[in-house]
């Protein structure tokens, strides 16, 4: 699986200097409350993230995970491994 070059702190940060750049200045308003509500939504994006990766290493499902990440067309073609 590819991983990003940037991490959420990454995100974070570059989000948090943009807004601090930005938050006495006249008529910047909309875009740093714009740059506030997207970085809570990276934060929530993270948590669904790690939660999704918590259940696939209980549920023993990363491997057809990552096998479905490398061919997801082959889940939708009639030569699809059965579940079962």
């Amino acid at each position: 699986m590819q991983m990003s070059e940037y991490t959420k702190d990454d995100a974070l940060t570059c989000i948090e200097s943009m807004r601090l750049m930005l938050g006495n200045r006249v008529g910047f308003k909309w875009l740093v409350e714009k740059l506030s509500h997207l970085a809570a939504y990276i934060e929530s994006i993270a948590a669904k993230n790690e939660r999704l990766n918590a259940y696939l290493d209980w549920a023993n499902a990363r491997d057809d995970y990552e096998s479905y990440c490398a061919n997801p067309d082959a889940a939708l073609r009639d030569d699809a491994p059965e579940e079962g």
